[in-house]
């Protein structure tokens, strides 16, 4: 009995264990592009707008279709059908007093083509694929800023797990130090206050790395108790780059500025439209039909008719200046957001060039210090002296973490604002 229990405990945490994922930033970035609705509604968004290209295609064809009825009627007096029905003549019999019923039955096949319509064909088609290119733009849109946000919040998270293990680690050594240590009076207050203080950082960090946790599930679009562990590591390197050269490719590669560039194009497009409602369309339609009192049919028609339809619409200059307007409403918020990505490019680079500068410093700064507390240590010193050394070893080294995290997400978001991964 105790050997099965113990058997069914060892499953249990192995199970337990295997439940803990592990996940790198390629696997939480795949994970968010799996999951993520406004990323997948892109996707659709997508299909919709082929399918519409597709349809658009369809016009430049003839319309081919058939049609059958058969119908039971009372006539007492000449009359037509409805147009359902071909508008077919009946006549009642004469020989019956009051009139006749019978049945009458109809098959016929037609076709109708466009063939001029003023060029508003060929604009229909290319308005599907402008709008078809725009959907691709949004789509990359919402790709690079899911993508910027995982490796955010990654980053953020190796970050405070890596602050919550220090501050663990300083409140161990500062408990052991103070507890091991014969200080009295004032020192031992000063000492118990310090112990205190790190206690409180651990507790900060301890929350902040559960927050950040929440952040970063939200992110990849898991549930928020999904138990993971990260797989990676802080490190970045420099970079060089022109701001001149980056607002260039911004201007050239920003999915969305070729969003509004597509955009331009579709209100173009809508104005010939418009302007395309006053021209005649000519057409070419043909039947073929028969018609009989009993099968099987032998009575048929057929014609074939090449027309011309003029049209007179009295809201043409209506929707032709609102047509104009969204077209000039259009090329105002092209501008703005072409200075709204220029200021992102300038403000990313700023961002970039203070942390890339002041990674390394803190970073030496850390390591100088951290070799002369390695070299105090061997040496005999105060437990007040040694506690301050502890928490400025503390500092240092959080401050070089936050610098290099921060120099992490300072490139990714320059790469967001150029729309391009930067060697």
């Amino acid at each position: 009995m105790l050997r099965a229990l113990l058997i069914l405990i060892l499953a249990c945490s192995q199970a337990g264990a295997e439940a803990v994922r592990s996940l790198s930033l390629e696997d939480a970035q795949r994970l968010a592009l799996l999951n993520d609705a406004r990323f997948l509604s892109a996707e659709q968004d997508k299909i919709i707008a082929r399918e519409r290209v597709r349809e658009a295609r369809y016009l430049f064809l003839p319309e081919f279709g058939l049609q059958a009825s058969a119908t039971k009627y009372e006539a007492r007096y000449p009359f037509s059908l409805s147009g359902e029905s071909r508008n077919i003549l009946l006549f009642p019999d004469q020989s019956v007093f009051g009139g006749s019923t019978g049945n009458i039955y109809s098959g016929r096949g037609y076709m109708h083509l466009s063939l001029y319509e003023g060029r508003r064909t060929i604009n229909t088609l290319r308005l599907a694929q402008a709008a078809q290119k725009q959907a691709d733009s949004a789509h990359e849109t919402v790709k690079m800023e899911l993508l910027l946000s995982v490796k955010e919040n990654f980053y953020r998270l190796l970050f405070a797990q890596r602050r919550a293990s220090e501050s663990e680690a300083i409140v161990k050594a500062a408990e052991v130090l103070v507890d091991s240590s014969k200080v009295e009076g004032f020192e031992r207050v000063e000492a118990e206050a310090r112990l205190s203080a790190a206690r409180a950082k651990a507790s900060d960090a301890r929350q902040s790395l559960q927050q950040s946790r929440l952040a970063f599930l939200k992110s990849i679009n898991l549930e928020l108790d999904t138990p993971f562990q990260l797989v990676g590591d802080i490190s970045s390197n420099p970079v060089s780059i022109e701001i001149e050269r980056a607002v260039l490719w911004a201007i050239e590669l920003r999915p969305e500025l070729q969003s509004q560039t597509y955009k331009a194009q579709m209100d173009a497009i809508s104005v010939n439209l418009a302007a395309a409602r006053r021209i005649p369309t000519v057409f070419l339609a043909g039947d073929y039909e028969v018609t009989g009192y009993r099968f099987p049919l032998r009575q048929n028609n057929w014609d074939a008719t090449i027309g011309i339809r003029i049209p007179f619409s009295y809201d043409y200059w209506s929707q032709l200046r609102q047509k104009r307007a969204e077209q000039r409403q259009g090329q105002l918020k092209r501008a703005e957001l072409q200075d709204r990505v220029r200021l992102e490019v300038r403000q990313a680079y700023e961002s970039l060039q203070y942390w890339q500068n002041e990674w390394p410093l803190r970073e030496g700064q850390y390591r100088k210090v951290q070799e002369l507390f390695d070299l105090a240590a061997k040496a005999a010193g105060t437990t007040l002296a040694r506690l301050r050394a502890m928490e400025s070893v503390y500092d240092l080294k959080l401050s070089y973490l936050n610098s290099l995290t921060e120099h992490i997400v300072a490139r990714s978001r320059l790469e967001r604002a150029i729309g391009r991964e930067l060697q």
